[in-house]
């Protein structure tokens, strides 16, 4: 695999993970992370999304 293919494939993933975080955000649902011990802990989409991104969450 090439670097170009590589930045694009990374980038790719990116925005779906973007896209993703976003609507579940939109539609008040959670994530699941994992703390410093990696146990799972379920957090709001919405508060995820706005300290990654540093944007309002958008309605519909």
């Amino acid at each position: 695999m090439s670097e170009e293919e590589r930045n694009l494939l990374i980038k790719g993933l990116e925005l779906a993970e973007y896209r993703t975080l976003r609507q579940k955000a939109m539609l008040n649902q959670n994530v699941v992370l994992s703390d410093k011990d990696g146990k799972p802990i379920v957090v709001p989409a919405r508060e995820v999304f706005v300290k990654l991104y540093n944007e309002p969450v958008p309605s519909f």
